[in-house]
């Protein structure tokens, strides 16, 4: 039996499909988006349906749990990165923060038994479909705070299987077909988890964002009506918002156990450097109450530069270095410096980054949202030194990286005439994963850097058992 389902295995189920149905299907594919709250606030403060692609990605069981094993190693990879830059000092300049920061993660513990309290997002070039899919994939970046698409990668999976389920039923007759595992269950498993540790029935959730920012993802409201189905106390609320009491730590006046946060260390951070009081944050810290931990900071994209430089080889196992050398892009950190390049040769950073443009691209190390990229493909040389200059002046720290080979899917979609027409977009693919397991959205673009928040759709995944 094939470790893989071809995609010619759905196109021909697809194929029988007239025009008019392939239309009212995709109709209804926006709908239900729109109904189930799968939405983006642009810059305007307009809020736009995201775009659901009306064939799914496909995943047998042996790919599940090959890219759970990849989550599990980098996973653990990403936890060393701090006991490592403790002892370390070449460190410090390739996983950078700022005195205030340091302050913060001195609040949250190191302790010897991993803490895991973490629902993470690895972004890979992953597809499925072909026999090549568990060598020919690179992993793009880490983002371990704040993930998007815990909401909308299974309101995409249902609404797949509630307007393709008969043609997925005709194209694999006899086999049951799921949604891949539910990142919002992932989150529940971690909550629970952590309150075990701490010796506590977990009663309610706190889920933070920095309400000074109005735009984006709105998964946070979706968020917690799960929770409160799922019989927990949820509250949507800004950090500046919390608050203690006789009862313990609350939030909006509702008791509340634990913190799942939307916003990285740098917000809180601006926060008190405007004057407010985030004394209640940083008590629920020292005490393990947020989820992600600040020990997961890390995630800078910098990380790559750890991982792909033979110096620290030795930190890692040999799994993890075998991982290293097949699947991650050479990445390091912008500065005045000499590096090992992609074969190993020390050779000068700025110098090499000037030369070699078209196979590279520059990365803000610590934005997200496909903010600030720069491909060198796709910019004169001038443009890009540039970019280079401002990398190497700016307060914004940026990394290079070896440019990926981002794939492209062609899907059916409807015109602007009201017909339908098949169009081909890039594609990428998100890993979550938690102590327990591994969820996967797919996003689709028109452009080579693949994100929502650059006018990008998702792809449901289904699991074939």
């Amino acid at each position: 039996m094939s470790d893989y389902i071809p995609r010619t295995a759905l196109d021909r189920a697809m194929r029988r499909l007239s025009r008019r149905a392939l239309i009212e299907r995709l109709h209804a594919v926006r709908a239900l988006a729109d109904v189930r709250g799968v939405r983006y606030v642009d810059d305007a403060g307009r809020s736009r349906t995201i775009d659901i692609a009306l064939t799914p990605w496909l995943l047998t069981s042996a790919q599940i749990l090959h890219f759970h094993r990849m989550a599990a190693l980098l996973s653990s990879a990403l936890w060393r990165l701090s006991s490592m830059r403790a002892q370390l000092p070449a460190l410090r300049e390739v996983l950078p923060f700022g005195a205030t920061d340091e302050a913060w993660l001195k609040l949250a513990r190191i302790p010897r038994a991993r803490p895991w309290a973490v629902l993470g997002r690895l972004d890979s070039t992953a597809v499925y479909d072909h026999a090549a899919w568990a060598r020919d994939y690179r992993m793009l970046e880490p983002n371990t705070v704040g993930v998007g698409g815990v909401h909308y990668a299974p309101a995409g999976c249902s609404i797949l299987l509630d307007v393709l389920g008969d043609v997925l039923e005709a194209a694999f007759p006899r086999r049951a077909i799921t949604a891949t595992p539910d990142p919002r269950q992932l989150l529940i498993d971690e909550l629970k988890a952590v309150a075990h540790r701490r010796g506590r029935p977990l009663r309610g959730i706190v889920l933070i964002e920095n309400t000074d920012f109005t735009t984006g993802t709105d998964e946070f409201g979706e968020l917690a009506h799960d929770f409160k189905v799922r019989g927990l106390r949820a509250v949507v609320a800004d950090p500046r918002e919390l608050r203690w009491t006789r009862q313990g730590l609350s939030a909006r006046g509702v008791p509340v156990d634990l913190l799942y946060r939307d916003s990285e260390l740098a917000e809180f951070v601006g926060m008190e450097r405007k004057g407010k009081h985030l004394s209640v944050l940083r008590r629920a810290i020292q005490e393990g109450r947020l989820i992600s931990g600040l020990s997961w900071e890390y995630d800078q994209k910098s990380a790559w530069e750890v991982f792909t430089d033979e110096r620290y080889a030795r930190y890692f196992t040999a799994a993890q270095r075998r991982f290293f050398r097949t699947h991650l892009l050479w990445t390091r950190l912008v500065r005045n410096t000499r590096v090992s390049d992609p074969q190993g040769r020390m050779v000068d950073l700025v110098a090499y980054i000037r030369r070699h443009r078209r196979q590279l691209v520059l990365k803000p190390n610590n934005l997200f949202g496909g903010t600030g990229v720069v491909l060198g493909k796709l910019v004169s040389q001038r443009e890009w030194e540039s970019q280079l200059g401002k990398a190497l002046r700016g307060r914004t720290r940026y990394v290079v990286q070896q440019l990926a080979h981002i794939p492209e899917q062609d899907f059916p979609m409807l015109s602007p005439t009201g017909g339908v027409q098949y169009v081909s977009r890039h594609v990428v693919s998100g890993f979550y994963f938690s102590s327990t397991g591994i969820g996967l959205v797919g996003r689709f673009s028109g452009q080579p850097v693949v994100n929502v928040s650059q006018g990008g759709g998702l792809i449901a995944s289904l699991w074939v058992h």
